[in-house]
């Protein structure tokens, strides 16, 4: 739980670097799909939610063609434009400059953490034999 806080800030500090110092293009969705998934784990009650996968396609200053995946366009649709971001150095590295919010990525990053630290907390108590099966 204390590497959170860290690890968060880190990978935020560098996606602002990013946006300061990657090419900007634009990109055309090519494909999308949509996975439902239950969240009944995370929320307490039995919910269906929708998460959108997108591929998009740009041209790096040269005019090569690249592509990229993203998942956390707010519903896209095949044809739509959509601002990236890619490496000067590697122009296949890419990202779109919509990131979702802040607040979105702390969530997701602290239920990842959690579930995870907290399996590994319960397995440690459980070899220690402090807590039984």
């Amino acid at each position: 739980m204390l590497i959170l806080p860290a690890w968060l800030t880190i990978h935020l500090v560098r996606r602002q670097r990013r946006l300061a110092t990657w090419t900007r293009t634009q990109a055309t969705i090519r494909h999308t799909r949509k996975t439902k998934y239950d969240s009944s784990a995370t929320t307490g009650s039995a919910a269906t939610e929708a998460a959108f996968r997108a591929r998009y396609e740009y041209r790096d200053a040269t005019g090569v063609p690249h592509r990229g995946e993203v998942e956390h366009l707010p519903d896209p649709k095949v044809g739509d434009i959509v601002e990236v971001m890619y490496a000067p150095d590697d122009p296949s590295s890419s990202d779109t400059v919509y990131g979702g919010s802040v607040a979105g990525r702390i969530v997701n990053y602290s239920a990842v953490f959690i579930l995870l630290g907290g399996g590994g907390v319960f397995l440690i108590l459980a070899s220690l034999d402090l807590i039984s099966l």
